[in-house]
């Protein structure tokens, strides 16, 4: 357990990496409190904490007389920030402006923060989008395709917060890359795929993590997000 690390915590950064890495998956049930305690020997009060704070984070969810289950998509709780009722033109636009303030910052501290466990979570997502960009048939992809992306693509984002160690920027980022979601809209994305092929940079992104480059790192993530813009 790193330093400073409580053990709900510890708990909170397990069931986050299981679902970031798909060994749970939106709309799982998790374990019962009963069963967290013995797998990770703990009271059940610790064990209350962690999944509140999970709950907190929009990552799970309460089912009343069901149970707890993985929220459909984790660490992002709905609309935060009342954007609904903003009544913004054009709001996927400007939420990628935001994002290239914050999120090139993001991948630079990363590449002087992540561990090496975190650096393979990211490659372990990166391998997961590239293998799903290789069935894209333009637009006869699948809504499955589709959705499978969307889910890999959020949650190499997520993880990408996650990694810079910053509570604050771990809680904001998520926020503000909803507009992941705009982009994999089923109609959008395929316009997208008949106009020029789909370029992942998120493999060029966790090498210049992984070999703790930050400058590189920041000028990547800075090019893919204009390229995502486009």
């Amino acid at each position: 357990m790193a330093k400073g690390q409580t053990l709900s915590t510890k708990i909170v950064n397990d069931l986050e990496t299981q679902i970031i890495e798909g060994n749970l998956k939106p709309g799982d049930q998790i374990p019962n409190e009963q069963d967290l305690m013995i797998h990770y020997e703990v009271s059940r009060s610790t064990v209350r904490e962690a999944i509140k704070s999970l709950i907190s984070k929009g990552t799970l969810e309460i089912q009343r007389g069901k149970g707890t289950y993985v929220c459909r998509l984790p660490g992002l709780t709905s609309d935060p920030l009342g954007l609904n009722f903003a009544d913004i033109d054009d709001l996927n636009h400007y939420l990628y402006e935001t994002r290239l303030i914050f999120e090139p910052e993001v991948s630079a501290m990363s590449a002087l923060r992540a561990s090496d466990s975190e650096i393979r979570t990211l490659e372990k997502l990166s391998a997961d989008i590239n293998k799903l960009d290789e069935t894209l048939k333009g637009a006869d992809t699948s809504a499955d395709i589709i959705q499978k992306l969307h889910e890999k693509d959020l949650a190499f984002h997520i993880m990408l917060c996650r990694t810079c160690h910053n509570p604050v920027l771990e809680r904001l980022m998520p926020i503000i890359i909803q507009s992941i979601s705009f982009s994999y809209d089923e109609e959008t994305f395929k316009k997208r795929l008949t106009k020029k092929p789909r370029q992942s940079t998120h493999d060029k992104i966790c090498r210049a993590i992984a070999s703790h480059d930050a400058e590189k790192a920041k000028d990547l993530m800075h090019l893919h997000l204009l390229n995502s813009m486009e």
